[in-house]
């Protein structure tokens, strides 16, 4: 992020609070004298990218000195002031692109940060100032996730279900890390498949775990062949496993911005778009693997629009395995400039679950995962459900 562009602590707190509200990305401004005299803001890249993810402006189809683009706005304050907002390239300074709000100017001042985003079509400007002065309209404007009708009712589901307390696994006298994701699945009437949708009413991925194991995981997504030089699972593991105590070519390690103990990690790259995978040991270097940002976009909202994580602690009854489901924590769509981010300040790691033996492939799904204390990073809103 822009240092200019860095909220304070108060200008945070509004901004966490617009998040309980606002579902989609985000972009932060801080108004300079210039930008307010002469009308004119540099789009950033992050706006840029918004705009065009929703289909409003793509700043690269407009040419320089050509004609201004035009879309409905509101410009935020006590009120929702309708308004529009124009896009163009100039001829001038390479074209950079610029847009502007009509009716900003008499609504903020220099050094005031705007929050800015996209709903229902429009662009949504909102000058942070303070949530006493905003937040009316912000209700009016963007849908409250508590009232959602399927939020409503998974949380009388589960309301039912800490009244029950202990739940059966569905297997009882073998443990398998996907039994406490299938008894819960079974509890709340979501059938089996292998859909790559969320699991509840098609609307809300649900995420479980035994309690003690703090890392959350977010999908699994194997490398774009068209990017990597090893385009399988099976060539990475041959590559760079290691042979293990069972005669197996082992590969199952987390994997962060610093070469692990394999010689792999992550390297982002935000002018190409790719997150790289790459090898380096005892001054051997090679690349691995590698995904289009976008491949990573699509998988991250697919999987998360709406997300319900929770712990459960596990007790034999009976001589058999039974679940205790509690800290139940509801999260709304992740902001992806936040995934690379967090990928590069290692918060988020990739691993690898897998191994050869017999020249047969065994894996459990190369994925993304993070700290559960470090949700709030990733997603917009965090609702505990008690």
């Amino acid at each position: 992020m822009n240092p200019l562009f860095k909220p304070s602590e108060e200008e945070s707190k509004v901004i966490e609070f617009i998040n309980n509200y606002n579902l989609n990305e985000f972009a932060l401004i801080r108004m300079t004298e210039t930008m307010i005299n002469k009308s004119i803001i540099d789009a950033s890249e992050g706006l840029r990218k918004i705009l065009f993810d929703n289909k409003l402006v793509d700043f690269k189809s407009l040419i320089p000195g050509g004609a201004k683009e035009y879309k409905k706005a509101i410009i935020v304050t006590q009120s929702a002031i309708e308004t529009k907002a124009s896009f163009y390239r100039p001829k001038t300074k390479d074209g950079d692109p610029r847009f502007w709000l009509y009716g900003l100017k008499q609504c903020t001042s220099r050094d005031e940060l705007i929050y800015l985003t996209i709903s229902n079509d429009k662009i949504i400007a909102i000058p942070i100032n303070s949530i006493e002065g905003i937040s009316k309209s912000i209700k009016d404007i963007f849908e409250d996730i508590e009232k959602n009708d399927i939020v409503i009712k998974l949380k009388i589901e589960l309301a039912r279900l800490k009244t029950i307390g202990y739940v059966e696994s569905i297997v009882t006298h073998t443990r398998a890390p996907k039994d406490v994701g299938l008894t819960l699945e079974k509890f709340l009437g979501v059938k089996v498949n292998s859909l790559k949708t969320p699991d509840y009413l098609g609307k809300i991925e649900l995420k479980s775990k035994r309690e003690g194991k703090t890392k959350d995981s977010l999908f699994s997504k194997i490398p774009d062949k068209d990017i990597s030089k090893y385009q399988t699972v099976k060539s990475i593991i041959s590559k760079f496993g290691k042979l293990d105590a069972l005669n197996r070519i082992a590969l199952y390690n987390d994997i962060i911005t610093e070469p692990n103990s394999h010689g792999l990690y992550l390297q982002p790259d935000n002018n190409k778009l790719i997150l790289y995978q790459k090898y380096k040991l005892d001054l051997i270097t090679d690349d691995v693997c590698a995904w289009h940002y976008q491949t990573l976009k699509n998988a991250l909202e697919t999987k998360h629009p709406t997300t319900l994580w929770v712990d459960a602690e596990e007790k034999i009854i009976e001589g058999k395995i039974h679940f205790l489901y509690q800290n139940f924590m509801l999260t709304t769509k992740p902001v992806f400039s936040e995934f690379i981010s967090l990928i590069e300040r290692d918060l988020i790691n990739f691993d690898w679950k897998g191994h050869i033996i017999n020249g047969k492939k065994r894996d459990h799904g190369p994925g993304f995962r993070i700290d559960k204390s470090n949700r709030n990073f990733l997603f917009k809103t965090l609702i505990n459900i008690t």
